[in-house]
């Protein structure tokens, strides 16, 4: 596994430290598996997903598992963030997500994890220790749960629909990634915070039964909020897309 020393002190904007004060609002993180691609077909892609009513600035975890079970879990790179982690001991590794620019992180950070050779079915981690800062600083109170991981060679029944954006933040370039159940015409356009048209991706017949992903380089485009619409016959989804330069 990748081994990165990890700060000892979390700096935002240059005054954001870990270990501040602990704010009354008590936030709650776990995994959800994602729909995105699996890079090995017993290796399995989850989103950690932050439920925060403030903006979090930082996070750092502990994250304990089976190595007999799990080969390793890798947090994805995140456009404009530092991602780092190292292995305390077998089985063990702590992770820290933060901006040096003091950029509040996304709802969603991708984490793949990979089987130990030859071990198929489920695997639960756990979180030993979990601290998230907010925008001054401030320790944010949170709840885990233990996550069941499922490494099967039997892939999920591809839907249609948006199946996430990364990264997310982006700058300059995002790919937008979906799933068609069926043949259709499908139809992707990206639209502005105040419901203009900025650009259409794809408008055409598409194959069913596949994951498709196109990428939008949006470098002639301000920094700002952005949304991605889906249409394929009565199904319409959006997406919130976050363009910081």
């Amino acid at each position: 596994m990748k081994k990165i020393k990890l700060l000892s002190i979390l700096i935002l904007s240059g005054a954001v430290l870990f270990g501040g004060k602990a704010t009354a609002n008590k936030a709650k993180v776990n995994f959800k598996e994602s729909n995105l691609a699996r890079s090995e077909s017993v290796s399995s892609v989850a989103n950690l997903v932050i439920d925060s009513k403030e903006p979090i600035h930082g996070v750092q975890f502990d994250i304990k598992y089976n190595p007999s079970e799990i080969k390793s879990i890798i947090p994805q790179t995140i456009s404009g963030f530092e991602v780092s982690y190292n292995e305390l001991s077998e089985g063990l590794i702590r992770g820290l997500v933060f901006s040096f620019q003091g950029h509040a992180l996304p709802e969603n950070l991708p984490f793949e994890f990979v089987n130990a050779e030859g071990f198929e079915g489920t695997s639960t981690i756990e979180f030993k220790d979990f601290i998230l800062a907010g925008s001054t600083g401030n320790n944010v109170d949170v709840e885990t749960q233990s996550y069941d991981i499922n490494f099967s060679n039997t892939m999920l029944p591809i839907k249609t629909g948006l199946s996430g954006s990364y990264p997310n933040p982006f700058n300059p370039t995002t790919s937008i990634n979906y799933g068609l159940e069926i043949d259709g015409h499908v139809e992707i356009m990206i639209y502005d915070a105040a419901g203009r048209l900025v650009e259409e991706l794809v408008n055409g017949h598409q194959e069913g039964g596949k994951e498709y992903s196109i990428k939008w380089n949006a470098s002639n485009q301000a920094s700002g909020m952005y949304f991605a619409k889906m249409v394929v016959g009565d199904i319409v989804q959006t997406q919130k897309l976050v363009l910081l330069k």
